[in-house]
């Protein structure tokens, strides 16, 4: 019986602060392509968003410039989103970063893998409509 594809979904009640006059996103892929894309639509749709591909460059960049919300890929060489998520939450200060996993893999699979579940906020679904993830995003500060 074929699975219903997963598409963005929240998973935690944290409150995301957004600390600018327009909400940061963090885009980080190993897919350069990939992540210039998403992060050139989120600033169209009025978020600042930056790509970086991977985990270095992720940490990189928060040093200098402190996002509201990470979309973070699963799948990358080196470290992967889950050891990736937790680099950020332990670098980052702050407790209302919001992490969202946007990934091939399936939800139920990163939900089980994912080593602690509290490192993610959200899960959307690589193939999915950008604007599904937008949505989610604004919901995530918005509360």
């Amino acid at each position: 019986m074929p699975r219903t594809p997963s598409t963005c979904q929240r998973w935690s009640a944290r409150e995301v602060r957004v600390l600018h006059e327009l909400p940061r996103v963090l885009v980080v892929d190993d897919n350069a392509g990939a992540a210039d894309a998403l992060a050139t639509y989120l600033s169209y749709e009025g978020v600042e968003a930056r790509s970086a591909n991977g985990c270095a460059q992720a940490l990189q960049c928060v040093k200098d410039w402190v996002p509201d919300v990470v979309v973070l890929d699963i799948m990358m060489p080196e470290r992967d989103g889950y050891e990736t998520a937790i680099a950020l939450r332990s670098y980052l200060p702050t407790q209302s970063l919001g992490i969202v996993a946007f990934t091939s893999l399936d939800e139920e699979h990163v939900r089980e893998t994912a080593r602690s579940r509290h490192n993610f906020d959200g899960y959307c679904q690589k193939g999915t409509a950008p604007t599904a993830l937008l949505a989610l995003l604004r919901n995530l500060w918005h509360g």
